[in-house]
């Protein structure tokens, strides 16, 4: 066999080497492609599902508060209490100080204490002031001062904040999935 005849075979067996590469190369970046695009969707998925949960979290927290709220105002007696002392505590931000009033007050000759859940900047309560106050008769310490505020301001806003909140966010993860957006590598950048 000639140099020529040999390199005659040699150049065609690089040239099939080469598309047989160049077909195999292709189909690995398609399969590439189908897991990467299937990963991405799993990546919205589990965090649409688990923002989900979250925000349910919270409005059962909601739920569970009004449900407290209505037993109260159904089946509660009103008694007087006393304000004995403003707890202190930072807000959310990390900012001093929020006050919530922590209220005693005394039925069948028991003292019980409980403090308010809605705290302020500025205490719309003064240690020694009597306010009204609403407990269970069948579990004094479930207690809440007798206001619409103090009682049902947590349900009202936390419960359709959360709703409305899950909505707008599985809005766009829902838009993102569908369109194909690839939220898992820019997470990786």
């Amino acid at each position: 066999m000639s140099n020529d005849d040999f390199d005659r075979k040699l150049d065609k067996a690089v040239e099939n080497y080469e598309k047989g590469f160049d077909k195999v190369a292709g189909k690995a970046g398609k399969a590439i492609d189908v897991v990467g695009r299937g990963a991405n969707r799993l990546y919205i998925g589990c965090i649409t599902i688990f923002a989900n949960l979250f925000f349910c979290a919270f409005c059962l927290w909601g739920a569970y508060a009004a449900s407290v709220s209505w037993r109260l105002q159904t089946a509660g007696e009103i008694t007087t209490g006393t304000v004995a002392r403003l707890e202190e505590s930072k807000t959310s931000e990390g900012y001093c100080c929020v006050y919530s009033p922590v209220v005693e007050f005394e039925v069948n000759g028991q003292t019980y204490s409980f403090e308010n859940d809605n705290a302020d900047n500025t205490s719309d309560y003064q240690i020694g002031e009597e306010v009204s106050v609403l407990y269970d008769p069948a579990n004094p310490g479930t207690a809440q001062i007798n206001t619409f505020y103090d009682r049902w301001l947590f349900p009202i806003i936390i419960i359709p904040a959360m709703i409305f909140a899950a909505l707008l966010f599985d809005f766009f993860m829902i838009r993102s999935w569908r369109r194909g957006d690839d939220l898992l590598s820019e997470q990786l950048v």
